[in-house]
């Protein structure tokens, strides 16, 4: 269980629970570099100029610089950070300890809002488009943020909720327990 992220610098993931984010590069097959991180790491995503890896064993929040390796910050979020993505200038965790969405700031590494999302539980997913933050989970398929107030603008109820993305101009969502893919207009009430 963990995610997988692409930077120019190469193809990153966790290689170990106990605390290691692998670069390989993708020529050679080779790992070029291992970066310490928090214990129980999960979710890995690349953007604004960042690898980003959620620990919810930890409740913490890692950017690693790609070019160097190194740590730039290990910020603290909410409980069970699990699902990140990137967008608006900073890293964002769905945190599955209390429901809430973490926004960190990208150049700083300061925790900027800790927004309530009312959706805590296991399973969901993040993603970051058409310039909001998009949550699913079951039984409440869609949160959508607003990055420039933190606030939540909409959240649909139902079944559905498994994994979450925006392009094309429309919400793709799927649900695993029904084996279909949803397309949805962002615009609908």
């Amino acid at each position: 269980e963990g995610g997988i992220a692409a930077s120019a610098e190469g193809v990153w993931l966790v290689s170990d629970a106990k605390g290691v984010l692998s670069k390989i590069d993708p020529a050679t097959n080779t790992v070029t570099a291992e970066v310490p991180i928090a214990a129980g790491s999960a979710g890995v995503t690349f953007g604004e100029g960042l690898v980003w890896v959620s620990s919810p064993e930890k409740n913490v929040l890692t950017a690693v610089d790609p070019k160097t390796a190194k740590v730039q910050f290990a910020t603290e979020v909410g409980p069970g950070p699990r699902f990140v993505t990137t967008g608006a200038g900073s890293g964002w965790s769905l945190n599955q300890g209390d429901g809430t969405l973490s926004r960190v700031d990208a150049k700083t590494g300061k925790l900027l809002a800790n927004i309530e999302l009312g959706i805590p539980g296991t399973g969901g997913e993040l993603a970051f488009g058409d310039g909001h933050v998009w949550a699913t989970v079951f039984q409440v398929p869609i949160t959508e943020v607003d990055p420039a107030t933190n606030q939540v603008v909409k959240q649909w109820f139902g079944a559905g909720g498994d994994s979450i993305r925006v392009a094309f101009g429309s919400i793709w969502l799927s649900n695993l327990r029904e084996q279909n893919l949803w397309r949805i207009d962002p615009k609908l009430p």
